[in-house]
């Protein structure tokens, strides 16, 4: 709570629009999520704009949820001192009290609590996400035929009928790549959620 997302959907986008004002990535990740959910799909915008603590502390929940015991101490010990290298001085106490299995336990919690798909050391310092560049976007039920026009023109509709598709947005390659050309967008395939403007460096 005290490193909060944006609570609604329209206020992630707006934080997007104050992060960058020139930027035209909102109003294609608007464009995209309207005609999607003109056609049945279910939309959500997970993530928009995060501050750095919030990355961070998601880092270290994503690695003591997967930690086995005897790992626990160094993550701890890796944790403290990037809380310090990078300036951040989040005020967290990342061993439990009462014991090693405790804090792993605490680690799923607070994982669960920030519905952690994957993170990396990386991605809690440099995330793009911090600049406004990036979202969460999950988009699922799609319907059997999806037409999508692109911000220049260009349309396509894709056939998503056959029983190897998921109809879920962040699991149809055709229709990601289709989306990274005319969109402007890349898709980081290793999270599941996450897209950034290509637009722009």
């Amino acid at each position: 709570a005290r490193f909060a997302n944006p609570e609604t959907r329209e206020q992630r986008l707006l934080a997007l629009h104050e992060a960058r004002p020139d930027a035209t990535f909102p109003s294609r990740i608007g464009a995209l999520m309207m005609q999607l959910e003109q056609q049945g799909a279910e939309v959500w915008v997970t993530s928009s704009v995060r501050s750095r603590e919030r990355g961070y502390l998601m880092w270290g929940a994503f690695l003591l949820s997967r930690a086995s015991e005897s790992e626990v101490t160094g993550i701890v010990e890796q944790l403290n001192a990037a809380n310090q290298a990078w300036g951040l001085h989040v005020p967290i106490l990342w061993r439990h009290p009462e014991g090693l299995q405790e804090t792993q336990e605490a680690g799923r919690q607070m994982a669960d609590a920030y519905d952690v798909v994957y993170a990396t050391e990386r991605g809690a310092r440099y995330s793009s996400h911090y600049t406004g560049k990036a979202v969460d976007l999950v988009a699922i039920d799609l319907p059997r035929t999806v037409s999508l026009i692109a911000p220049n023109g260009t349309e396509r509709t894709f056939d998503l009928s056959g029983e190897d598709h998921p109809r879920d947005l962040s699991l149809e390659p055709e229709l990601i790549a289709w989306i990274e050309t005319h969109f402007a967008f890349s898709k980081l395939h290793s999270d599941y959620p996450h897209w950034t403007d290509a637009s722009q460096p």
